[in-house]
């Protein structure tokens, strides 16, 4: 199995953590085993709460349910049913950058 190296950045809340995910596992749950604490919704790729900009590398988002194509292009994916699948830089809590006025905005 392989295992990547995730970046996970924010500089508005000093979070620059690397993370290794093994491929078959979300991103979201490793880094909440680590200690990181992400925004969080449904955990199910039906919301925008856990949604991060990907800086470099690849995520898989198969499972997720929410992005539209546009979005997707725009390289935003959710950690909560994103596997890696290289590594990658992801630069967290983009909720409210991406949606100004979204019925989840987090501050977690």
């Amino acid at each position: 199995m392989t295992t990547y190296q995730v970046r996970l950045i924010n500089t508005d809340r000093d979070l620059d953590q690397t993370i290794s995910v093994p491929e078959d596992e979300y991103i979201w749950d490793v880094a909440d085993e680590a200690g990181i604490k992400l925004p969080a919704g449904c955990l199910q790729g039906e919301c925008s709460v856990c949604v991060a900009k990907i800086i470099d590398g690849k995520v898989d988002q198969s499972e997720q349910k929410f992005f539209s194509p546009k979005e997707l292009a725009q390289g935003y994916t959710v950690t909560c049913v994103g596997y890696p699948r290289s590594d990658c830089t992801l630069e967290t809590h983009q909720e409210p950058k991406l949606y100004q006025n979204s019925l989840y905005h987090s501050d977690k």
